[in-house]
């Protein structure tokens, strides 16, 4: 009898085993998960973009402008540090090309607050910029390169170089943090096979680690997982953000700094052999632009200041084999860094380019061919397209100033590839950072 029971009830508990619902599958992966081959790539197809800086609280806030060649919704997504929080979301739409942005603090106000932004439809860009008791900015990032490379940081007196490593996946993340500097190969132990939680962020501040330093190149390897890095330098009250870079063999700098600055290109090579550059200065005097030849030790950065004199306006960098390269200037204007460019293009996405109070914004365009070429500079809004056509002539650099203040963003458009920056000045300081490149069809 008790053996028949027992058989009874197997075979109910067996029943009600088939009648519960399969659990729900596990999240899939972000759509951008798998990062581009290594360079920076054109964002044609990208999907996902990860700005690894914003910040909002009691002192500072992130203005967070998308733009897009075709209508799009952006879903933002602000991941939550807390174990079971969920993370915070947003929705932008634009138009065909258009722009679109929201201030971080109408969506989340606790500080740190990386992102990543989704669209329905591209070519897009995104950028982050910061305002408040500091000017920063600079575009996000859709790819990257197998290894990150950071040139342009110090650790001076008076001066903060922090390193994030933000993970927007399920999955936890180890990477392997790397540094050399005017001195050297840095001994960094320490940073290898550094782990990074899922859906989280964590700080690496070298003034501790690599003290008095004048040029610090840091380098990021992904070992297992995917992390966005990011880097931020401080110098007197004002500070910056900037993306990492891969290499090239040719750089280009629309702009190398503002008015009351010291400001340098940093050259990172990280080979076993010396490079040579070849450099290519052009200032306001006309198409004649100043030539120099510097050859970088190998597994080592070298610092080329820009002379002080105004008429220095932008720079080209030919490498022999490829370097890393970056501008970043510090004065009473405040503190600038950002990447090189190294690829023009006749299409550009200049996301969060606007005035906005007392902050001067300005669109640099660079023309380092030898032939003249024409440029459509378009507004982007939630309205009609409104665009001015210009002329920049062969070997040289305009200023194209911002009086649109209802516009998010710029897109430029030329018959001939160019280079394009844009900064920020006001009373808090000053920011610096390259536009998106949109590659032809």
């Amino acid at each position: 009898m008790k053996r028949a029971l027992f058989a009874v009830v197997i075979a109910v508990l067996a029943a009600a085993a088939v009648a519960i619902p399969r659990p729900a599958d596990p999240p899939e992966p972000l759509a951008g998960r798998v990062i581009d081959r290594p360079g920076l790539e054109s964002p044609d197809a990208a999907a996902i973009w990860y700005c690894a800086w914003s910040q909002a609280n009691a002192t500072r806030d992130t203005f967070l402008a998308v733009a897009s060649m075709e209508e799009a919704t952006a879903s933002f997504t602000f991941p939550v540090t807390i174990p079971g929080e969920e993370a915070d979301t947003a929705e932008l739409y634009t138009l065909a090309p258009g722009g679109a942005a929201l201030n971080l603090s109408g969506v989340a106000q606790r500080g740190d607050s990386p992102s990543f932004i989704e669209f329905t439809n591209g070519p897009a860009a995104v950028s982050a910029t910061v305002r408040g008791d500091v000017v920063a900015a600079d575009a996000c990032v859709s790819s990257g390169p197998d290894t990150w490379v950071f040139p342009g940081g110090s650790t001076l007196a008076g001066e903060q170089l922090t390193l994030r490593l933000f993970n927007p996946f399920p999955e936890v993340a180890r990477v392997t943090v790397t540094a050399v500097s005017d001195i050297g190969v840095e001994a960094l132990g320490e940073l290898r096979l550094l782990s990074v939680g899922a859906r989280s962020w964590r700080d690496v501040s070298f003034e501790e680690l690599l003290r008095q330093r004048t040029d610090l190149v840091v380098s990021v390897t992904i070992d297992d997982g995917l992390v966005i890095p990011a880097m931020m330098f401080r110098a007197g009250e004002d500070e910056d953000w900037w993306p990492g870079v891969g290499l090239s063999d040719v750089w280009e700098f629309p702009a190398v700094g503002l008015a009351g600055m010291e400001s340098a290109i940093v050259v990172a090579n990280p080979g076993s052999s010396p490079v040579e550059v070849t450099g290519v200065l052009f200032t306001d005097a006309g198409p004649d632009p100043s030539v120099f030849v510097v050859t970088v030790p190998p597994e080592s950065p070298l610092r080329i200041p820009i002379p002080a004199s105004a008429t220095v306006q932008a720079a080209q960098l030919a490498a022999a084999s490829p370097v890393a390269a970056a501008v970043v200037g510090v004065g009473e204007a405040g503190t600038v860094v950002t990447a090189g460019i190294p690829r023009i293009a006749r299409t550009w996405l200049v996301p969060g380019l606007r005035g906005s109070g007392l902050e001067t914004g300005t669109l640099w365009l660079l023309n380092s061919s030898e032939e003249p070429t024409t440029v459509t500079v378009s507004s982007l809004s939630g309205a009609e397209l409104v665009g001015e056509r210009l002329t920049l002539d062969p070997r040289s650099r305009i200023a194209v100033s911002v009086v649109d203040d209802d516009a998010v963003g710029y897109l430029v458009q030329a018959a001939d590839p160019i280079a394009v920056a844009w900064t920020l000045e006001g009373p808090s300081g000053s920011a610096l950072s390259i536009g998106t490149p949109i590659v032809d069809e």
